[in-house]
């Protein structure tokens, strides 16, 4: 079928349908691009609120005497948990910026760093949850 005969017939022509399936792949990639930088985002606003609850596990401490002064821990191990996180985002970014020559470990880790974002992430969102309950916690206690 020639390409006026599609036209004729309202069918996409090859060359229109390669177009679209371009504009798509691209549509794609920049999806990804954006899912990236949320997870980033994301990290960032936990990591400046664990920031803050530390200083509010300080404050804590200094006024309330009966707050016992190891509770400082538990942001700091929050705190911890979301460094490990940007750490394995630098490890990522590391390797996409050179993906297509790594090795196939690297790549293999690459795949393994890209499906358990989510999870980390989630993970991130309920520890520092869990940080807020306790300060909660230790301020009403």
């Amino acid at each position: 079928m020639t390409d006026e005969e599609c036209r004729e017939l309202g069918i996409m022509t090859e060359k229109e349908m390669d177009e679209m399936n371009k504009r798509l792949e691209r549509v794609e990639e920049a999806g990804i691009a954006d899912t990236q930088k949320y997870f980033d985002r994301i990290h960032d606003k936990l990591f400046a609120l664990n920031s803050l609850l530390i200083a509010g596990y300080f404050a804590v401490i200094a006024i309330r005497k009966d707050v016992p002064s190891w509770s400082i821990i538990v942001p700091l191990i929050n705190s911890g948990f979301l460094l490990l996180i940007d750490y394995r985002m630098m490890v990522r970014a590391r390797i996409q910026a050179s993906i297509t020559t790594v090795n196939e470990k690297q790549r293999d880790r690459y795949g393994s760093i890209i499906n358990n974002t989510n999870l980390f992430s989630l993970l991130s969102i309920w520890s520092t949850i869990a940080v807020v309950v306790v300060f909660v916690y230790f301020i009403l206690s």
